[in-house]
């Protein structure tokens, strides 16, 4: 048997065509060729051809196959079926003009470049500490994985020799085929198999993961065996190949390995990212290794799986290195690989019930190989019955790597057409079985993750509605607090709460008792200078969400978060931040999906006992003065203390609003009737509203109290200082919201620079006509004619979506009974009663602690009614707010209300946007609340906190 390498053959034969070359026609397509003709002079023209037609063609069925949950590798080998003569061959013409047999051989030189890269980026993927982590169970588990499925497999290949294998081919070989493809497991798919499934974390996905690396390794060891002796010509020739091969492993194992970390050192490639000659060098040594084992006799794709073992992990320079390829192997290589596997499957051979019969053994019998070879193997290591199930069905995950074996297979003559086809479609139905098996052996609520270790969850708010959560009057101190940090433009909004959570400097004990007055929060006389409070009990979790896709680089990742949270520089600023504001800071780092991000962060809140998770919310702020982009379009006018313009330094009054991202128009009303320009691109619209969803289902699912922090006041003039002092904004409608909303803010007023005003606001009922005249008005006035005809003929389409938004349905609560609103009512007067003076001198005053009469000295505390409410505030805000540091706080609202603003946000929601520009105002409401969209519609210059109490059942409607 020729040992004419596949992969140095192509490259000699190609040499020789742009050699010969010469330059026949310039004209091209004008002159009237065609553009499929293939020329050796001009290969890259076809090629290009059946590059778009097989990338468009995986493409289109990866659209589809991800809404079954189904890793893009299926639909890349679907596809190039279907290019193939199943399909598309059986078109007259097709595959004479698409893919010629003369053409074939470029394709196949670039297909099996591409798989070089990608082995070699298999080989980056291999974390050896994956397997020392877990050695007892991953090495019983692969073990299991290949000797049942080898030994089955070598039963099956003795009938199916005798039925469709040519007698001149060694059974040996054959047998040794069989038997490798059915022991491997695909690694690179498990990985997105398990990504999907959401089981990365989980305890049978990291095991199933380590299982997996050796089983990928002791594979390839047994095909390159299996490779060395099909092209040996004799059992001393197979000795030498066996030898030699075993020497270049050892010389890039070792010598090699030892090299590259130190060149990797010395041109700097560790600390900043692999230089241009550092990816020079590994590019030859890529190739080269692959030259090198191609020339002994193994096949090429085993020299770039060594030299992906071969680059130092130190400062995640792998997953920097595969970030810089995995795109275009990804896109353009791998399909191409596939076509050409597609071209050499042709499922119309399959075409009688004899051979129906034997491809369905193999599939079952490959199937029970994998599945009780891992099952029994996770029995033997202590996994429970439904456990052992989940991981035998993993195991028996083929994909790609199979693949690879079957064309190492078909190339070497071992197998032929019909037989090829036969194991490339159990290879198929067995990855395209995994996930359905998976989701149904092992759904979520039955999973154990990893990392829950300490997280007593009993002992958290249970969801429960109604009037166990309407009576919610807990003044227990948050200490404790989940700050979750997704991006970088969410940190100045992150700084700025969590400045506000410093620990309060201990004040002395009092030693005499407090004035029972309510008249007045003056502190009573302190003599002792024994600390009150402890300084350092105030503790912060930063939790850094990094997303997690279908990219081999995020996937690489999520196995080395320890490493990611000590580089991460989110965490680091937030981390020193926080620290020099005397607060003691754990890191935590979770890689996963955009759409389970609610579930990671609502686990870590448990597991860390937060009482608070603290969110940003930044947006596309655009427009600066004067052009550019980045910033916000500022309106500026003089003002005194009472509003009017007199020529005194100029305030700012209103900002941008920062989720313009959930406006559809291109424009708005300002607070002052000007235009305002917001000109939002498609994807920053489609960023906020993800953002939004994200919220929104925390909201819904977190076992804790949750606040929303909008700074508005994070872009502002260059000259502007925030500084340290704030005056908090507090509208008391009522409801548990309100009530969490009014108790922290009084925690946050016991910083001596902190301030509030806390407003108690009823809504007045509307005068009606009669009334109006009564009162010596002949009509009402213009805002509340519009107020009274909101439900009638003044209607804005606030409910329209944007037509490029997916839409989200609103969480919806539990049903409000009459007994529930009492309760809840109750509790509203309970809590400012606790809080508020009393006009009642003889009135017995609550007892409060020193640090709490303190912070009640810097709250003012005012009540007032209005037909429109939302209005009335919005423009005590923007009076407070041109004179100091404002952040509004307010609650959610959307459960237990004690008000309904549905008519006035109508309205605002009018004169802020214009009755054309509604599309995506119930976004913001829905995810903020309508007290909360009030403000932030009406671009108040001021900061806004939206809570949300954690006593809720609540689900999401999707």
């Amino acid at each position: 048997m020729s040992t004419t390498g596949s992969f140095s053959g192509p490259i000699i034969e190609l040499g020789k065509a742009i050699v010969e070359r010469t330059a026949e026609q310039q004209g091209g397509l004008l002159d009237g060729d065609d553009p499929t003709d293939f020329r050796t002079s001009s290969p890259i023209r076809l090629w290009a051809v059946q590059l778009g037609i097989i990338v468009c063609t995986a493409q289109l069925l990866a659209l589809g196959l991800t809404k079954l949950r189904q890793p893009k590798v299926i639909a890349e080998v679907i596809g190039g079926i279907l290019l193939g003569p199943t399909l598309f061959g059986r078109i007259p013409g097709f595959t004479e003009h698409i893919f010629p047999a003369v053409s074939r051989p470029y394709l196949s030189l670039t297909a099996e470049i591409g798989l070089v890269l990608f082995l070699f980026l298999v080989g980056l993927e291999i974390d050896t500490n994956i397997i020392k982590r877990n050695a007892k169970s991953s090495l019983i588990i692969s073990t299991g994985g290949i000797i049942i499925p080898f030994g089955l497999g070598a039963a099956v290949a003795i009938p199916v020799y005798k039925q469709f294998i040519d007698p001149s081919t060694e059974f040996s070989h054959f047998l040794l085929f069989v038997g490798v493809a059915f022991s491997i497991t695909a690694f690179p798919v498990l990985c997105r198999i398990l990504t999907e499934l959401k089981l990365l974390d989980d305890v049978i996905g990291i095991v199933v993961l380590s299982a997996g690396v050796g089983n990928d390794i002791v594979g390839w060891v047994l095909l390159a065996l299996t490779v060395a002796l099909v092209n040996a010509s004799s059992s001393l020739t197979a000795l030498y190949i066996l030898l030699v091969s075993v020497a270049w492993t050892l010389f890039i194992l070792y010598p090699s390995r030892w090299f590259f970390s130190w060149f990797a050192r010395w041109t700097g490639s560790t600390e900043k990212g692999p230089t241009p000659v550092f990816m020079t060098a590994t590019i030859l040594l890529v190739f080269g290794s692959a030259f090198v084992t191609d020339a002994i006799g193994v096949n090429a794709i085993f020299g770039g799986f060594l030299a992906g073992l071969v680059i130092p992990r130190d400062g995640n320079l792998n997953i920097t290195i595969t970030e810089k390829l995995e795109d275009m192997v990804a896109i353009i290589f791998l399909p191409l690989y596939f076509t050409l596997s597609g071209l050499s499957t042709n499922l119309g051979l399959l075409d009688s019930g004899v051979t129906w019969g034997y491809t369905i053994m193999i599939l079952v019998v490959a199937y029970i190989g994998k599945f009780f070879g891992g099952s029994g193997a996770a029995r033997v290591a202590g996994f429970g019955w439904r456990e052992s199930f989940t991981i035998g069905t993993l195991m028996s995950c083929k994909g790609l790597i199979e693949l690879i074996v079957l064309n190492v297979g078909l190339q070497a003559g071992i197998l032929d057409t019909r037989v090829f086809s036969m194991f490339v479609l159990e290879a198929l139905v067995l990855t395209f079985a995994c996930t359905p098996v998976v989701v149904w052996l092992y759904p979520p609520h039955l999973r154990t993750r990893a990392a829950a270790t300490g997280g007593n969850f009993a002992n958290l708010s249970g969801g429960q509605g109604g009037e166990n959560g309407a009576l919610c009057l807990s003044s227990e101190k948050k200490e404790r607090f989940l700050v979750v940090l997704d991006r970088m433009g969410h940190m100045p909004s992150a700084m700025a709460i969590t400045q506000l959570l410093r620990p309060a400097n201990p004040l002395p004990v009092p030693t005499k008792a407090p004035s029972t007055s309510r008249s007045s929060h003056s502190p009573s006389p302190r003599h002792s200078q024994e600390p009150a409070v402890d300084n350092k009990k105030t503790s912060v979790t930063a939790l850094r969400l990094v997303e997690l896709t279908d990219r081999t680089s995020d996937l690489m990742r999520s196995s080395v978060p320890e490493e990611l949270m000590v580089r991460d520089p989110l965490l680091n600023v937030f981390h020193m931040f926080a620290g020099l504001h005397d607060m003691k800071v754990a890191n935590r780092l979770a890689v996963s999906t955009y759409e389970t991000y609610h579930e990671r962060v609502g686990t870590v809140a448990a597991e860390s006992s937060a009482q608070l998770i603290l969110l940003s919310w930044a947006s596309p702020l655009r427009g600066l003065v004067g052009g550019g982009h980045g910033g916000v379009p500022l309106t500026i006018h003089p003002t005194t203390g009472s509003g009017e313009s007199h020529g005194v330094t100029p305030q700012v009054t209103h900002t941008s609003n920062p989720l313009a991202g959930l406006f559809a128009g291109p424009s708005s009303q300002s607070a002052t009737g000007g235009a305002h320009t917001t000109t939002l691109t498609r994807h920053e619209k489609h960023t906020s509203v993800a953002h939004s969803y994200f919220i929104r289902r925390l909201y819904a699912s977190a076992p804790t109290d949750v606040g929303l922090f909008v700074d508005n006041q994070a872009v502002q003039q260059q000259d502007h200082v925030l500084g340290s002092k704030a005056h908090l904004f507090v509208p008391f409608f009522g409801g548990p919201d309100d009530r969490l909303a009014l108790e922290f803010v009084l925690q946050l007023c016991e910083r001596p620079e902190v301030t509030a005003t806390i407003i108690r606001v009823t809504k007045e009922a509307l005068l009606s006509d009669s009334e109006a005249e009564a009162n010596g008005k002949g009509e009402l006035p213009p805002e509340q004619a519009l107020l009274a005809g909101a439900a009638g003929e003044y209607a804005v389409p606030i409910t329209d979506t944007h037509p490029s938004i997916p839409r989200m349905a609103d969480t919806i609560y539990p049903n409000v009974t009459t007994q529930t609103r009492l309760a809840s009512d109750t509790a509203d007067s309970i809590c400012w009663f606790k809080y508020a003076p009393q006009e009642d001198p003889n009135a017995i005053a609550p007892q409060h602690t020193p640090q709490v009469q303190d912070a009640l000295s810097r709250i003012t505390f005012t009540s007032q009614s209005s037909p429109r409410p939302l209005h009335s505030l919005v423009n005590k805000a923007s009076e407070v707010a041109a004179e100091k540091r404002l952040i509004v706080v307010v609650g959610r609202g959307k459960r237990l209300a004690a008000e309904s603003h549905q008519d006035e946000m109508k309205i605002l929601l009018d004169e802020e946007q214009g009755r054309k520009h509604g599309g995506l105002g119930d976004e913001l409401r829905n995810t903020l609340g309508d007290v909360a969209t009030a403000f932030m519609v009406s671009r108040v210059s001021a900061g806004l906190l939206v809570m949300q109490a954690s006593a809720t059942l609540s689900n999401l409607d999707v």
